[in-house]
């Protein structure tokens, strides 16, 4: 397990990055990355700064950090609703690669399946070919590459893909985030971009991943939207008073709150756990906490804001569309609970409490 880079050059990291994301994230930014995609200046600027290669070691040209030091970075993300594929690469694709001996480009990248597809991959004419659907990818059709997860008959296996070459339907989330459909028939991939896949790289390791990266994100957006509620409650008047003065306003407040402090405990809990040998409780509790805080949370916050929370000219938008999309990605919270409720009667009834008190530990 990567030891990570210490707590003071985390606090730092996680300085620079706000400030980062806090001057080239605005409104106009958001609206213009619904039309164009990727945000191209600021992922310059994060990969000027080392961010979207945290996790890889310093001789593989990287920092050295471990999970715990993406976390806050992945939240901060979350916050700022920044339109750039930093979870897919930084904590999916990059960990992939690295771990099954292959290079990391530089660039944006995408990672596949999402949504739990079978893709097969054998041999031929000198390199690979590859077959399978693919639905909801994010950024597809905007990143530089695309690694895919599939499996062959000499066992799972890493490629890189050009999403120049491929046949792919562009689609959006509901915030007009890249979600593209991608069909994969003998798909021909040279030999040099294909790899065989490195210890712990799995199916379900990378859907653990990909749920808590969002549950992350996830709690980061609704952070964002609970101070702009704060803020509002503060400004508007009715009845000739701050609306922030009303109990019933406060309550809603205080409820808000209290579903942003529940999500950021469950993504902050299961962070740890993913990288000892069996994360499935925690991360699993942490999907499915954040994924229910998204929908309670950001009704709370557009009944606050009112009608001007469902303008396209106010930024509530970017935070809670996002909140709802993601919470469907990697698994949404029936899947999760289902899968959580089977492994709970699978262990048995001795090993309910131990798995609940040790899912958590330091």
């Amino acid at each position: 397990m990567n030891t990570g880079i210490g707590a003071e050059q985390r606090a730092m990291l996680v300085e620079a990055v706000t400030r980062i994301f806090e001057a080239e994230v605005d409104h106009a930014r958001l609206q213009q990355a619904k039309r164009t995609g990727i945000d191209r200046a600021l992922w310059g600027v994060l990969e000027d700064s080392g961010v979207p290669r945290l996790l890889l070691p310093e001789d593989a040209g990287g920092i050295g950090g471990s999970l715990a030091d993406l976390a806050p970075v992945l939240h901060q993300a979350g916050r700022a609703a920044a339109p750039v594929p930093i979870a897919e690469t930084a904590a999916l694709a990059a960990w992939m690669l690295h771990a099954s001996g292959a290079p990391v480009p530089q660039g944006p990248l995408g990672v596949a399946p999402v949504n739990g597809e079978s893709v097969l991959a054998a041999r031929g004419d000198g390199g690979w070919r590859i077959s399978g659907r693919l639905r909801r990818v994010p950024w597809a059709h905007d990143v530089d590459a695309i690694v895919l997860l599939a499996q062959s008959m000499d066992g799972r296996v890493i490629a890189l893909l050009d999403p120049r070459g491929l046949d792919l339907r562009a689609g959006h989330n509901l915030a007009r985030e890249p979600r593209d459909d991608i069909e994969l028939v003998d798909q021909p991939v040279p030999a040099e971009r294909v790899f065989a896949a490195g210890r712990g790289v799995t199916a379900r390791a990378l859907r653990l991943r990909g749920a808590l990266v969002r549950s992350l994100m996830i709690a980061g957006a609704l952070e964002r939207a609970l101070e702009l509620s704060i803020d509002y409650a503060r400004v508007r008047s009715q009845f000739g008073r701050k609306i922030g003065s009303f109990q019933a306003i406060q309550h809603e407040l205080a409820r808000l709150a209290g579903e942003v402090a529940a999500a950021r405990a469950a993504a902050g809990s299961a962070v740890n756990a993913l990288e000892r040998e069996d994360a499935l409780l925690a991360v699993a509790a942490a999907k499915i906490r954040t994924a229910e805080a998204a929908g309670a949370a950001a009704m709370i916050a557009h009944q606050v804001h009112g009608a001007i929370g469902a303008t396209d000219e106010y930024g509530l938008h970017h935070l809670t569309l996002r909140a709802w999309a993601w919470r469907e990605e990697f698994g949404n919270e029936a899947a999760w609970s289902a899968e959580l409720g089977r492994a709970v009667v699978r262990a048995g009834a001795d090993r309910f409490w131990p798995a609940i008190t040790s899912a958590y530990r330091k």
